[in-house]
């Protein structure tokens, strides 16, 4: 008889599902892997569907491009033409007690020839802006890249403004080919 100081043992410890457990455990750990990849796949194909592809009569396979692409790559297929600002624009901004000068000289970027003839047309209106736009910089903000990328934003955004005030297509690019502050 137990006494009444004396603990009851634990009851021995519950064997796992034996071998047919690990092998039920595995079977659904593969069924829910499977189901995974098929509703992945599925998911993928309804995202990025194949191209449609034709037969060309030199034997050669090529993919049918879509209705709308064929717009969009009628202009990226003409060689960029480029038109220079000249000469080099000059401003002077004041950074604290010192006087900065900035010059800087652009091109504009066109795929055609129209838009390049257009920009030359404008291009006492398009300076005036350009001029007004560069002064009354900060200086630091200027020197960073994002500060130059910004005013190459904005004056790409000025220009294109002057094109179609003008009744003109607008320009698809503007690169700064020299970047001088003294």
């Amino acid at each position: 008889m137990a006494d009444a100081g004396e603990t009851p043992s634990a009851a021995p410890p519950k064997k796992s599902g034996g071998f047919m457990g690990k092998l039920v455990n595995g079977l659904g750990i593969f069924v829910l892997s499977l189901a995974a990849v098929i509703a992945g796949g599925y998911v993928n194909a309804s995202l990025h569907p194949l191209p449609d592809y034709k037969l060309g009569a030199d034997g050669k396979i090529t993919p049918v491009a879509p209705p709308g692409a064929a717009a969009a790559t009628s202009d990226a297929s003409k060689p960029a033409l480029y038109s220079a600002l000249d000469p080099p624009f000059v401003v002077n901004f004041e950074d604290g007690d010192a006087v900065r000068f900035l010059q800087v000289s652009m091109q504009v970027m066109a795929r055609e020839q129209k838009v390049i003839d257009s920009v030359q047309k404008n291009m006492p209106l398009i300076r005036n802006n350009m001029l007004l736009l560069m002064s009354n910089r900060d200086y630091k903000v200027l020197m960073t890249r994002e500060g130059k990328e910004a005013l190459r934003k904005e004056a790409l955004a000025a220009i294109n403004a002057v094109q179609k005030k003008e009744g003109d297509q607008p320009v698809d690019d503007l690169l700064f080919t020299s970047f001088v502050v003294q």
